[in-house]
């Protein structure tokens, strides 16, 4: 059997619950499940604070369903992050044991989709395999 050369992830995020998990754990949460990058920027607007952390765990969820893994083989929240390269596009950045996961199934690009309303957030993220260049490889943050 041949591996396609996308990977596809989707999830979809409450965003009520995670206002009652920022309101029940703030900190503990906060610093298990998102990087210092994710929370200045999900922290810069109090306004969608919840929307904005609600699109990157349904995003770090989906990335994770793309590898076929879940969160199994002990990796750590923080290890998938939702970046924003310089062109503005979100994409996905993997460290640790789900960066050994991505390359040892070939991804060498991402691109990923978010939005959020109506109390609910939705991330879709594409791994590319053998992608030429490392087109599609994010770089910053978002």
């Amino acid at each position: 059997m041949n591996t396609p050369p996308l990977l596809l992830g989707v999830d979809l995020a409450e965003v009520g619950r995670i206002e009652e998990m920022i309101r029940a754990h703030e900190a503990r949460f906060l610093e298990r499940c998102f990087t210092d990058r994710e929370r200045a920027y999900c922290d810069a607007n109090p306004k969608r604070r919840a929307e904005h952390y609600a699109a990157r765990f349904a995003a770090k969820e989906a990335a994770l369903k793309a590898l076929g893994t879940g969160w199994s083989g002990g990796i750590a929240w923080t290890e998938v992050e939702v970046i924003r390269p310089p062109d503005g596009a979100p994409s996905i950045e993997m460290t640790g044991k789900a960066q050994e996961l991505a390359e040892s199934l070939g991804v060498s690009g991402w691109r990923l989709s978010l939005t959020h309303g109506a109390g609910f957030a939705i991330a879709s993220a594409v791994a590319w395999l053998g992608c030429p260049d490392g087109a599609g490889r994010g770089e910053s943050q978002t």
